[in-house]
């Protein structure tokens, strides 16, 4: 039961510390508000789960799983899929921004040579 205990308390500090990282993060500007509600989510969960792990038995058993930390795998595999999809899609967004972008800048210089001439 010790063992429990500690794992549960280690649990606990992992998912407050990416918690803290995340907002540190956010006030710095280095990650914006719609990707840190995201990560929040995460850390929530692991917080969650850190302090009810019958929680996820419990779920397992209505699921139908034999194996509770298959369920807790596949719910984190589905996590991160969903964030790298979205982070995808913001990357393909500012890839098209940056390409409108160079071509506006570029049609520009040509305007401007062509009335210095």
């Amino acid at each position: 039961m010790g063992s429990i205990n500690v794992l549960r308390i280690i649990y606990l500090i992992v998912g407050g510390s990416f918690a803290g990282i995340v907002m540190y993060l956010l006030a710095k500007k280095k990650i914006n508000e719609r990707n840190t509600l995201l990560w929040l989510a995460g850390a929530l969960s692991i917080l969650i789960i850190s302090a009810f792990p019958s929680l996820l038995n419990w779920t397992a058993r209505k699921i139908g799983v034999d194996y509770p930390p298959a369920l807790l795998f596949l719910f984190s595999a589905l996590i991160l899929l969903v964030i790298v999809l979205h982070q995808s899609i913001q990357i393909s967004v500012l890839n098209e921004k940056v390409k409108q972008l160079a071509q506006h800048v570029a049609l520009q210089k040509v305007d401007g040579e062509q009335e210095g001439q």
